[in-house]
């Protein structure tokens, strides 16, 4: 089967990506190792064209178009066309750039996001992974919608409906969005986010001391209102207050609506209450960081999923989460971590202290995240999930058999999810 990535984020990026580029780098050498064509068409820094994976994945790298950015500084249509326009000429690119491979090559099947598919379908089959709409980050951050929001959730719906399938990586989702839409749930097909290869392997082996000195709280993620930065901050300072040796270790790029220096913070320096932003880093330089860690921090007020939590347990690292969107499926409270409600930063920061003060907890809350991992979120869960629905929406009956033989591990990982949920 030859399928085709299409993605605003490339797994291949000399920039570390997010999630996109996390699931991609997860699913694709699983598909590669059974034997499957893969192809990605991602927007990067430089228009490139390139072989990966030990020469096994075709990767076209092209600029996406801008004019959206450039809309979005004139005060009258910030609010009104940003958004739909991206929509519009992102799709336009990406069209461009398949269909010139499609002339010569055939895909069975293409997989997008919710930004930029809406011109695929006359290619080929088209299965949409669902990762998380503006609509919906501004609907829980409490932020206003405006006509161009609006105009892109209309947009990103006539792409949904146009899609042969759709997938999502969580319980939640499927039902936030079935409810939004007023879609029948078995519309949205949940296979669950897999973590890499490469994370499993580099977590195998990680020995922390029982008691440490100077413990290290790790947050990996966009820096973002969605992500609950600023009560992470806030909790920060409490538990500085109590715990003063304490550091708290950000990683990612920064998306807050004020500047660093707003929040007291500055690029690789420690601020007064023990925050140090590294900004974004590539998966090798993420291990360095899950291995030197204490605990791991997650404060979303939403999370379609959340490949850093999941990276955080393969590490065997208890996780505090919030009760936020996909994030109690996959930490189990009391089990693998502790779930607080979103916004409360003095319930965060004495969950943190607890678990700083309780080394014994720390190693059984870790173990057990491990554990879950293992089972229920490897690649090649992912890949046979995922297999099955390419083989359907392609035709291709051998493949679909194939996939009905090897679903039990991938339907467990959904039914583990939904327990959860």
């Amino acid at each position: 089967m030859h399928i085709g990535f299409v993605t605003t984020e490339s797994p291949y990026s000399l920039s570390p990506g997010g999630g996109i580029a996390a699931y991609l780098r997860a699913v694709i050498p699983a598909y590669l190792d059974g034997g499957h064509r893969v192809s990605v068409f991602a927007g990067a820094g430089k228009q490139e064209e390139f072989r990966a994976e030990e020469n096994r994945v075709q990767v076209h790298h092209f600029r996406l178009p801008a004019a959206h950015w450039y809309a979005s500084k004139v005060p009258l249509l910030r609010g009104i066309i940003t958004l739909p326009l991206r929509q519009l000429e992102w799709s336009a690119a990406f069209y461009q750039q398949v269909a010139r491979v499609a002339g010569r090559e055939k895909f069975d099947v293409l997989e997008c996001t919710e930004a930029g598919g809406l011109f695929l379908t006359s290619l080929a089959p088209v299965v949409i992974r669902l990762h998380g709409s503006e609509a919906v980050f501004r609907k829980y951050t409490s932020q206003p919608s405006d006509i161009s929001a609006t105009l892109n959730d209309w947009l990103e719906r006539r792409a949904c409906e146009k899609a042969a399938a759709l997938t999502v990586p969580s319980v939640f989702q499927a039902r936030e969005i079935a409810t939004r839409r007023g879609w029948p749930l078995e519309r949205l097909q949940v296979v669950a986010n897999p973590i890499s290869s490469e994370m499993l392997q580099a977590s195998a082996h990680v020995t922390r001391p029982s008691e440490m000195d100077e413990p290290v709280v790790l947050y990996v993620g966009r820096l973002a209102p969605v992500k609950g930065i600023e009560c992470l901050l806030a909790a920060a300072t409490r538990v500085h207050a109590v715990r003063p040796k304490t550091t708290f270790v950000l990683a990612g790029p920064w998306q807050m609506p004020h500047a660093p220096e707003k929040y007291g913070l500055k690029l690789n320096e420690k601020s007064v209450d023990g925050v140090l932003w590294v900004g974004p880093r590539q998966p090798r330089e993420l291990v360095s960081h899950y291995q030197r860690a204490t605990a791991f921090v997650m404060p979303s007020h939403f999370e379609s999923f959340c490949i850093s939590a999941l990276e955080a347990m393969a590490f065997r690292l208890p996780v505090i989460a919030t009760r936020a969107g996909a994030l109690p499926e996959l930490i189990e409270d009391g089990v693998t971590g502790e779930i607080v409600a979103p916004g409360d930063a003095s319930t965060m920061a004495n969950a943190i202290v607890r678990l700083l003060d309780d080394p014994q907890r720390r190693e059984a809350l870790g173990q057990a995240g491990r554990n879950g991992v293992l089972a229920n979120f490897t690649p090649e869960n992912a890949s046979t999930a995922t297999l099955k629905i390419y083989a359907s929406v392609a035709g291709l009956q051998e493949t679909a058999a194939q996939g009905d033989s090897e679903r039990s591990t991938a339907e467990a990982s959904a039914t583990a999810l939904g327990a959860r949920a």
